[in-house]
C-alpha cells in the first residue's frame, strides 16, 4: 500500500520525535540488562521482574547532590577578567564551562573557592542585575586563606582597594579588600602572633596646640587626669598613641602627625593636592615634614623608622583618644586631598555631609559645612557626668550635655582657651 490513508497503522502515527533517555536511567537499564544476559543458559530459579516493576525501579528518583544552602552569586562588569582575577589572587578554580549567551556575555559561571561554590555572571542591567557601584558595597564575603598577608599582597598588586590592613582578633589574622569588580572580601587566615606596626594613613602622634601650654596642661590634668613629661603626656606612648601639649600662635587646635610609607611621595602629593609642606626634619622616631592642607588644617607626615606599634582603633583608657572629627567647610575637597595623600577611603556617615574614614587608626570621620576647619578629638572618660562637672570647674564650656549614642555617651565641650573636644564614655 502506497497510500497512507489506507494503512491500518495510520492511527498509531504521531508527531512526537524520539529523544534521548535520562542518562542515569539509561545507565541503570544497561547495567540491569547486562547482568541478566550474563546468566548461564538454562539458569533456573531466577524470576525476571515485570515491565511495570522494572520501570518503577529504574525511574526512582536519585538523591540530589549535596550542595551549599546559600551560594553567593556575583554580578561583575567583566566576567572573563573576573574569573582570571579570582583564580590568580584567591586560588579559585573554574568548575565546568561558563555559559555564554548570544550577545557574548557570560550568563553563568561557577567557581570553587576555598572548597565552597561561588557563582558569577556578567551584568544584566536590563533586568536590574548590576555590579556594586563604587563606595556602595552592601555585602561582604568572608574567605578563608592560608596566608592573609600573602593573599592581601596579591590582591593589592592586582588592583584591589585595601580597606583594612592585617590585624589579629577572634582567632584569626584578618584583612579586608574591595576587588576591582566592586565586591568586598574579608580575608581570614591563621594567627601569626606578629605585632601590628603603624600603617600608612594612621595617626602616629597628636598634640593640643594652644597659645598657653601651661594653662592647657592644668586644664587637661584636672579634666582627664593627664600628667606630663616635658611637653608630652606621660605614659601615652605606652598606651598606644603619643600625645603632647605645645604652645603655638593662633587658635587652639588638635595637631595630627600621620605615618606614610614614602615621605617624598607624600610631599609631592601634598603639593599636587594644593597643600603646603616644609622640609624634612629628623626626629628620634623618624623623618617628619610639617604641612597644611588646602582648607588650612595644620598637620605633619612622617616615615616611621622604629617600628611604632599601631595605635588602637578606639582608645579605651581614661584620657585616651578614641575618635577624631574633622570639621571642614568643604567635605569634597577634604576627601580628595586626604585620599591623594594618605590613601584614605570614605563611606557616608549617619548625618548629612558626614563621612567615615575607612581603615585608619584611630577611628575618624569628616563633617562638611563648618565655618572653620578644625580637628576635634574625643577623649575617653570613665564617668562622663563627673568629667563634664570637671570641665566646668576648670572654666571650660559644655556645648552639648551628655547624650546617649550607639557606642555609649558623648558630650561636646571646649577647654578654657576655646579648643573644642568631645568626651566619650564607652
Amino acid at each position: 500500500m502506497t497510500d497512507g490513508s489506507h494503512d491500518p497503522l495510520t492511527a498509531l502515527y504521531g508527531d512526537d520525535l524520539p529523544i534521548a533517555p535520562d542518562p542515569e536511567f539509561a545507565a541503570r537499564l544497561r547495567a540491569r540488562l547486562e547482568a541478566a544476559l550474563s546468566l548461564p543458559a538454562g539458569t533456573e530459579g531466577v524470576v525476571m521482574s515485570g515491565t511495570d516493576s522494572l520501570l518503577a525501579e529504574l525511574s526512582a528518583p536519585t538523591a540530589r547532590p549535596v550542595t551549599a544552602a546559600v551560594i553567593p552569586y556575583l554580578a561583575v562588569s567583566d566576567a572573563r577578567t573576573a574569573l582570571d582575577w579570582y583564580a590568580e589572587v584567591f586560588g579559585a578554580e573554574v568548575v565546568g564551562v561558563p555559559i555564554v549567551m548570544d550577545d557574548g556575555r557570560i550568563g553563568h559561571a561557577e567557581l570553587s573557592m576555598a572548597g565552597a561554590p561561588v557563582y558569577l555572571a556578567d551584568e544584566y542591567p536590563e533586568i536590574g542585575l548590576k555590579a556594586p557601584a563604587p563606595q556602595s558595597v552592601s555585602v561582604s564575603l568572608r574567605l578563608e586563606v592560608r596566608d592573609t598577608d600573602a593573599a592581601l599582597q596579591r590582591a593589592r598588586e592586582r588592583g584591589a582597594l585595601v580597606q583594612r590592613e592585617p590585624y589579629e582578633n577572634h582567632g584569626s589574622r584578618n584583612a579586608a579588600v574591595v576587588d576591582p569588580f566592586g565586591h568586598r572580601w574579608m580575608l581570614a587566615g591563621p594567627l601569626t602572633g606578629a605585632p601590628e606596626t603603624i600603617r600608612h594613613g594612621d595617626v602616629g602622634y597628636v598634640s593640643v596646640n594652644t597659645p598657653d601650654a601651661a594653662r592647657a596642661q592644668a586644664f587637661y590634668a584636672h579634666v582627664l587626669g593627664w600628667s606630663y613629661a616635658g611637653h608630652h603626656v606621660a605614659g601615652s606612648a605606652e598606651s598606644g598613641l603619643s600625645m603632647g601639649i605645645f604652645e603655638t600662635p593662633g587658635p587652639s587646635t588638635l595637631f595630627c602627625c600621620y605615618a606614610v610609607d614614602d615621605l617624598e611621595a607624600a610631599r609631592a602629593s601634598i603639593l599636587a593636592g594644593g597643600g603646603t609642606v616644609g622640609e624634612p626634619q629628623q626626629r628620634e622616631f623618624g623623618t617628619v615634614c610639617d604641612a597644611t592642607d588646602p582648607q588650612g588644617i595644620p598637620f605633619a607626615v612622617y616615615r616611621d623608622t622604629v617600628g611604632t606599634p599601631r595605635p588602637a582603633l578606639n582608645g579605651t583608657g581614661p584620657g585616651e583618644l578614641s575618635y577624631l572629627t574633622y570639621e571642614v567647610p568643604d567635605s569634597a575637597a577634604f576627601k580628595a586631598f586626604y585620599s591623594r595623600v594618605l590613601h584614605w577611603t570614605f563611606e557616608p556617615g549617619r548625618v548629612d555631609d558626614g563621612w567615615g574614614v575607612q581603615g585608619t587608626h584611630p577611628m575618624a570621620g569628616a563633617a562638611g559645612g563648618a565655618h572653620v576647619a578644625r580637628t576635634v578629638p574625643m577623649w575617653t572618660v570613665a564617668d562622663i557626668d563627673a568629667a563634664v562637672a570637671r570641665v566646668r570647674e576648670a572654666r571650660g564650656r559644655v556645648i552639648e550635655e551628655p547624650s546617649a549614642q550607639s557606642y555609649g555617651k558623648s558630650a561636646l565641650c571646649t577647654d578654657d582657651q576655646g579648643a573644642r573636644f568631645y568626651l566619650g564614655q564607652h
